[in-house]
């Protein structure tokens, strides 16, 4: 039975519902990433589509009337992963949003009750994983509070690397290894791949190649074409990665400028034309980008990754402005981003137990893999 976050002072929270759909997406609307160029996540037409593929069980909790206000958000998934190379059940905790209006009333702390309650469900020992953006004081002051609440300890961090698509870069010398775009036919030999890769990154998925087909088939948007393929000589799999417009699931919408974020703008917009570039949009505007997806590559051969990425560029200059890509900065494949000019953005990684602090591995032996396409 789960218990109810009703603690005196508290607001109630439920589980969200199909009317509630709208509400959610104007709650994330309202809710902007705060950076050089801020950001607001628009989740038409569906807000729960993002959720379905966080994991194989999955709620959001609201507060607010069904069909009406929606004033916060959160949201929960369970998954199977890779901890300390043994496949471990884990749940995620993510969406936590509150209305500017509503802060500091208590809906953050009912939202997050209903989140621990929820992933109680799962067993006392079954690790939380969070992902809090850098500098986002006010929820990492909350991850320290106990209060009722489990005590989350910092696990690692998770540099997304956003990549800007200006002039055509020339790819690594050499032929090897060959890039192709993927086929339904692919799937087996990638999931077999994956396997070996994934279980050397802490919180990577566990996918077999019917569990893969399945979560493609379900992503708006994406589909096997969309995934690219690095062969050695004698034709083996070495690498694959997606990449993934992400419009028909959200939009990426510029609500905002710092003075070097204003910077950053002219200048590219300067150059654009005359690269063949696709220029960034105005002020509320959707962003053309890219997010990549499933990055499979071992970790010693970042040289793989650096030429699935600059085929990748290649072929987009000029339809999109940028692509992103989240690995851990201690990754060697992060060598793969040297010379692109690429902006960073840290996201910090908390673990926690539902009715303790995170008691799990100490995670520090090998890379955490995190999926920055679903956020």
């Amino acid at each position: 039975m789960r218990r109810e976050a009703t603690e005196p002072g508290y607001f109630p929270a439920r589980p969200a519902r199909d009317p509630d759909n709208e509400a959610l997406i104007d709650l994330a609307a309202a809710c902007p990433m705060q950076a050089d160029i801020s950001i607001c996540v628009h989740r038409a037409p569906d807000f729960f589509a993002l959720n379905h593929l966080e994991g194989d069980s999955w709620t959001v909790g609201v507060v607010g009337k069904p069909g009406d206000s929606v004033v916060g958000c959160v949201a929960a998934a369970q998954r199977e992963v890779w901890l300390d190379r043994e496949v471990t059940r884990t749940t995620y905790v993510s969406d936590l949003k509150v209305h500017p209006r509503h802060r500091g009333t208590g809906v953050a702390d009912a939202l997050s009750l209903y989140a621990r309650d929820w992933c109680a469900e799962a067993g006392a020992g079954v690790p939380i994983l969070i992902t809090v953006l850098g500098g986002n004081s006010a929820v990492e002051h909350r991850l320290r509070k106990r209060r009722s609440l489990p005590l989350f300890t910092a696990v690692g961090t998770i540099r997304v690397f956003t990549v800007p698509i200006l002039w055509r870069r020339r790819p690594p010398s050499g032929s090897n290894p060959a890039i192709v775009r993927a086929s339904s036919e692919d799937l087996k030999e990638m999931a077999a791949l994956w396997s070996r890769v994934a279980r050397n990154r802490q919180f990577a998925p566990v996918f077999d190649a019917a569990g893969l087909a399945q979560w493609i088939t379900r992503a708006p948007g994406l589909s096997t074409e969309h995934y690219w393929l690095a062969r050695d000589r004698n034709g083996r799999l070495a690498g694959f990665l997606a990449l993934w417009d992400q419009q028909p699931l959200k939009q990426l919408v510029a609500v905002g400028l710092t003075v070097r974020g204003a910077i950053f703008r002219r200048v590219f917009n300067a150059v654009a034309p005359a690269l063949g570039a696709a220029r960034l949009p105005r002020l509320g505007e959707p962003l053309s980008c890219l997010s990549a997806l499933h990055v499979c590559v071992p970790g010693d051969r970042p040289d793989v990754l650096r030429r699935l990425l600059i085929a990748a560029y290649n072929e987009f200059r000029g339809r999109y402005s940028f692509f992103s890509i989240g690995l851990d900065p201690r990754d060697p494949l992060s060598a793969a981003l040297k010379g692109l000019w690429a902006l960073p953005t840290d996201v910090q990684v908390y673990a926690s137990s539902p009715d303790s602090s995170y008691t799990g591995p100490q995670l520090l032996s090998l890379p955490i893999h995190f999926e920055t396409a679903l956020v």
